[in-house]
């Protein structure tokens, strides 16, 4: 399907697709094109801050409750995330709803009233939130991580913290200030996917908030992302212990290529290959032969300056180094990954993995979630949306023609100790010098 794009004088834009199935449901993501990338000192956390009180109410819809049984009379899924480069209003509704659903969202983005007595209860609402991210090893092991594979950058910074709220951040002027200059109609665009006509939706949106303004706002001075990074000469790591974990995690990342290269999907299938599904090799060998790990997977991630190609597994500390006299998960692991450097991959796992990514693309495509969102990202990092390729197509032109030499190509070009960073979350005291024992045999 076609991919059209339009713009309207204020700035606002629409991306438009029809899905391939049949069933009569639209997806809308609104994006709004500011995340914690562009936040600087005291104002971290502002993103995911204003996210929250986006939900709190107008002046049509005074309180949460009333706006959520908007969305909620007609059956409608809402729900919205903050990630590191925006923030996203996401809907799922019948197709004879969608004009309300439109017309409900642009109230709630441009109106919101942000109350005082509102916004220090959800402050608190949002220090919860992260007490209880800050408890999440899970969670704890990714942005650890990440501030190691992109430190130097404004990808470093998680997307909030508790230590960001202290008495001398997020003032309620200040997090005024930042929803006024951001959440505008220039800086936000809509991604639907859905088989009501694109001329249909452009006679919804003149009666939405979103085209109130007619006239372009005052250009946001937008903070210039810090996209280079600190170079390594050698591996780094980072050793945590927690009381609050019965298992060891571990994250090895291997810094890539940016979200526009060709080559993120040669990594994509080498990541199908190692770990994304149960025939991949981590899963083949750390839990099917050895029986060492319930949890392992590999996963890949890309972002303007360049992206991330992960290993993770979860393990009792007593398999971590060792299992009795045999290898354990962490030296299991770096043998796997100095074959794949020494021997690469084999035809015969080139072509399964690319009939799996070919299966999962078609079945995703029973939903329409995945496919809006896709064309919202790609719109972002791209900013044309002639170039983008349809989430229908990615396999014929991304997948179906790479070969083994693409895969060693990436795999010698990323897979080294200067791209490398671990982090380990122990139950138990574990020596650094017993991990890079292991890690330094990486070839």
């Amino acid at each position: 399907m076609t991919i059209l794009e339009h713009k309207y004088p204020n700035g606002f834009r629409i991306i438009y697709e029809q899905p391939l199935n049949k069933i009569p449901v639209s997806g809308v993501y609104l994006f709004c094109n500011v995340g914690p990338v562009y936040e600087y000192n005291n104002m971290r956390g502002a993103s995911h801050f204003i996210e929250h009180m986006c939900f709190k109410g107008t002046k049509l819809n005074p309180n949460s409750v009333h706006l959520m049984n908007e969305f909620s009379k007609i059956g409608a899924y809402f729900n919205a995330v903050t990630t590191k480069r925006y923030t996203c209003y996401t809907i799922k509704c019948m197709d004879d709803y969608l004009a309300k659903s439109i017309y409900n969202v642009s109230d709630m983005l441009i109106n919101s009233i942000f109350n005082k007595e509102e916004f220090n209860k959800e402050h608190k609402v949002v220090l919860e939130e992260l007490n209880n991210l800050r408890n999440d090893p899970y969670s704890k092991i990714d942005d650890e991580l990440e501030r190691m594979l992109f430190k130097g950058s404004s990808y470093e910074y998680p997307i909030d913290d508790l230590e960001y709220h202290n008495k001398n951040s997020l003032k309620y002027n200040k997090i005024m200030e930042f929803y006024k200059a951001y959440y505008h109609p220039s800086n936000m665009f809509l991604s639907i996917v859905t088989h009501v006509p694109l001329e249909n939706i452009k006679q919804m949106l003149k009666n939405t908030f979103f085209l109130k303004e007619k006239t372009p706002f005052a250009p946001i001075i937008m903070p210039v992302l810090q996209l280079g990074i600190e170079m390594y000469s050698n591996i780094q790591y980072n050793i945590i212990q927690s009381s609050k974990i019965s298992n060891v995690l571990l994250s090895i990342g291997f810094r890539t290529c940016s979200h526009n290269s060709i080559e993120k999907y040669y990594l994509y299938l080498l990541s199908v290959i190692l770990g994304s599904t149960i025939n991949g090799r981590l899963m083949k060998i750390l839990r099917e032969k050895h029986g060492l790990v319930y949890s392992t997977r590999c996963e890949v991630e890309n972002y303007e300056h360049g992206g991330k190609f992960t290993f993770f597994t979860e393990t009792k500390f007593e398999h971590f180094l060792t299992n009795g006299r045999n290898l354990g998960v962490l030296p299991l692991l770096i043998n796997i990954i100095n074959d794949i450097k020494k021997n690469g991959v084999t035809n015969e796992e080139i072509k399964n993995s690319k009939g799996n990514i070919k299966g999962q693309k078609l079945l995703n495509l029973e939903s329409i979630s995945l496919q809006t969102k896709y064309n919202g990202e790609e719109y972002l990092f791209i900013g044309d949306s002639k170039q983008i390729v349809p989430y229908s197509k990615i396999y014929d032109k991304y997948i179906k023609g790479i070969t083994k030499e693409n895969i060693t190509y990436v795999i010698n070009k990323y897979i080294n100790k200067k791209n490398m960073c671990v982090c380990v979350i122990s139950n138990k005291a574990l020596y650094l010098e017993k991990l890079k024992r292991e890690c330094e045999k990486i070839f």
